[in-house]
């Protein structure tokens, strides 16, 4: 025969595990609808959340990309204003330039174009000298620093002081943006771009028949690193030189075998001998003891090329010297070609807003496809959590009647 104990202890224990085990899914339920989302911890489904996690993340960039979009195109717009009036004040210039070179005109006349020439002058200097959200929009990475300076003084045949020189300040640098996942772009050129009017040159006094690198050295071209080798000679230079991103063409006088290095498109070119070389130096190109910096130029060398301000200078100071010949010639050659160079940039704005627009679009797509795929993951179906939480209510009211039935019994009962 066989003997179980009796006791109330199991039944009360199991009853107890099984209600503890209904309110502990209840909660659960209950804390889902209160935060709307499915899983309260991270354990209660691992890959659900980890896949959450990514989706969130990759919100959150896009959200910063539409942010970093819209200031772009901010910036852009008024970027492309300062172009257009640019533009429509060297309009005048020319107009200038061709009445001034028409011989009906006397030497008072000329006179009076020069002034005008002037005071255009500064209206560009101040389109130039622009800023965006407190920084300098042409001036580069120097974003701090005005880009270009004016310095006024007497000049000949003028009755009062003009505008002697404008110099750049800034440097070759883009502001980048990131507008896509890992893609980069920027509305701004530098003034040493966009405000220039013919192709830098600059000639080398230095014959380089016998040059020969004596070790390995390095230079800089418009923010881009060119390494030569021990041993290149000049020609091997100037072929890696081509051969680089940068926007010069190198190459060697036959007469006088002195290194030429000319801009591809109009812009002040920056050099710089770096890592502690002396390669252009050597080469006449820069001046000894200066490696890096604005206009550090050989005194020997002969650089051409200048800014749209040197050429409204030069055009200005040629009226008023009466000189109808170069205000016809050169100089509205050169305006003519500072016209096209702010043409072309004009052309890069709006291509860039033609990318942002995609861009804004596209994002959006991507950020509602991402969102949706977040809720299906995330989110709590409110009208099955409801049900699930009534259900579990009911057993769980159930359970609890059970139990008061089964705990009511005791060994006596047994006994009797």
């Amino acid at each position: 025969m066989s003997i179980y104990r009796v006791s109330t202890n199991m039944a009360n224990d199991n009853g107890m595990n099984f209600v503890m085990k209904k309110e502990d899914s209840m909660n659960k339920v209950h804390q889902s609808i209160s935060t709307g989302k499915k899983y309260v911890m991270p354990r209660d489904n691992p890959v659900d959340v980890t896949q959450a996690m990514t989706f969130h993340s990759k919100i959150f960039k896009i959200d910063q990309l539409e942010r970093n979009i819209n200031d772009l195109g901010a910036e852009r717009n008024l970027v492309e204003n300062k172009i257009g009036s640019t533009i429509e004040i060297l309009q005048r210039v020319r107009e200038l330039s061709v009445q001034g070179s028409n011989g009906i005109y006397t030497a008072e006349d000329r006179k009076a174009m020069s002034v005008e020439v002037d005071q255009l002058m500064k209206n560009i200097i101040v389109d130039a000298n622009s800023k965006y959200k407190g920084n300098y929009l042409f001036s580069g990475f120097q974003k701090f620093t005005k880009p270009f300076e004016v310095l006024e003084g007497a000049v000949r045949g003028a009755d009062t002081a003009m505008i002697t020189e404008v110099r750049y300040l800034g440097d070759n640098g883009k502001q980048l943006r990131e507008i896509d996942f890992n893609e980069y772009a920027a509305s701004t050129p530098p003034g040493s771009d966009l405000f220039w009017a013919e192709n830098f040159q600059i000639y080398s006094k230095v014959n380089t028949a016998d040059f020969r690198l004596e070790n390995d050295m390095s230079v800089m071209i418009d923010n881009q690193k060119i390494s030569f080798n021990e041993g290149d000679n000049a020609y091997a230079i100037v072929d890696k030189i081509n051969r680089s991103p940068a926007a010069v063409n190198a190459s060697i006088d036959i007469v006088t075998g002195g290194m030429i290095i000319k801009s591809t498109t109009p812009h002040k070119v920056e050099l710089a001998d770096i890592e502690g070389g002396n390669l252009l130096q050597n080469l006449g190109i820069l001046a000894q003891g200066r490696p890096i910096g604005p206009d550090n130029f050989s005194q020997d060398a002969d650089v051409f090329g200048g800014s749209i301000f040197d050429t409204m200078i030069g055009l200005r100071d040629a009226m008023l010297q009466n000189n109808a010949e170069d205000i016809g010639g050169r100089f509205l050659g050169a305006i003519d070609e500072s016209i096209t160079n702010l043409t072309n940039n004009m052309a890069k704005t709006g291509a860039l807003q033609n990318r942002l627009d995609y861009l804004t679009q596209r994002l959006g797509d991507d950020k509602m496809s991402y969102t949706k795929t977040l809720s299906s993951l995330e989110d709590v179906n409110m009208a099955d959590a409801l049900t699930e939480l009534a259900t579990l209510d009911f057993a769980h009211k159930a359970s609890l009647s059970s139990l008061a039935k089964i705990t009511k019994s005791s060994l006596m009962d047994f006994l009797r």
